[in-house]
């Protein structure tokens, strides 16, 4: 899914009679713009305390400790294994978090806006240059919000599932939401590298003609 941005194309003059420009067009921003990473990295980060305090329970029970430190360890087991309320809550929390973070890292809305700017494109009523960086920022902020939600409730479902089923974690996030959209991310991806080649070559081909008549694209002859 995306948020299009439309676009206008300024207007000019060339060779003072064509005037050319004034297409629209549209700026595709994708509402997941970070994919699947902020739960990878919420997932991994997660693993380290539901471990720690698992073992440091064990410790304490096996080596009677005192009871305030067998609680204490007892309690951060309980509600830090997978399934428990505090886990996921801190898991939206690092999803979320990791979601703005990967966004920020990928989007420039500043290199943005100098590169409409550069191309004579503006958005209607918005204008060029700082405001233009503002507002895409904004828009962003705004998709991303509803990314990383969708990204949470399908990190959420394998272990709401692993909890209430009963079932290995690592199965039901491998038939759940989490590795189906880790499968069809990586396959939507390899489709584009493979299009964006295609048509790198179609267009080379199309500039430097077949090799024997040379460029399909010929001045005007004075």
């Amino acid at each position: 899914a995306q948020r299009r941005i439309p676009i206008q194309q300024a207007k000019h003059t060339r060779d003072g009679r064509k005037v050319v420009g004034g297409q629209r067009h549209y700026l595709p921003l994708r509402i997941n713009h970070a994919g699947v990473m902020p739960i990878i990295f919420a997932s991994s980060l997660m693993i380290f305390p539901s471990s720690i305090f698992g073992w440091l329970n064990t410790r304490a029970s096996q080596g009677g400790g005192a009871d305030w430190w067998m609680a204490t360890t007892g309690f951060l087991a309980d509600n830090f294994q997978i399934g428990a309320y505090p886990y996921v809550i801190f898991e939206i929390i690092l999803i979320y978090f990791f979601s703005y973070f990967w966004t920020t890292v990928q989007f420039s809305p500043d290199d943005m806006s100098k590169q409409l700017k550069q191309y004579g494109s503006f958005i209607p009523g918005i204008r060029p240059g700082p405001r233009t960086a503002e507002y895409l920022e904004t828009v962003m902020e705004r998709i991303t919000y509803v990314g990383a939600g969708f990204l949470a409730i399908i990190a959420i479902i394998p272990t709401m599932i692993a909890e209430r089923l009963q079932i290995p974690f690592f199965v039901a996030s491998f038939l759940g939401g989490t590795g189906l959209l880790i499968v069809v991310s990586v396959g939507l991806d390899i489709i584009q590298r493979i299009e964006a080649n295609l048509l790198m070559r179609n267009y080379a081909g199309f500039l430097s003609g077949d090799g024997k008549g040379g460029s399909k694209i010929r001045g005007r002859r004075g």
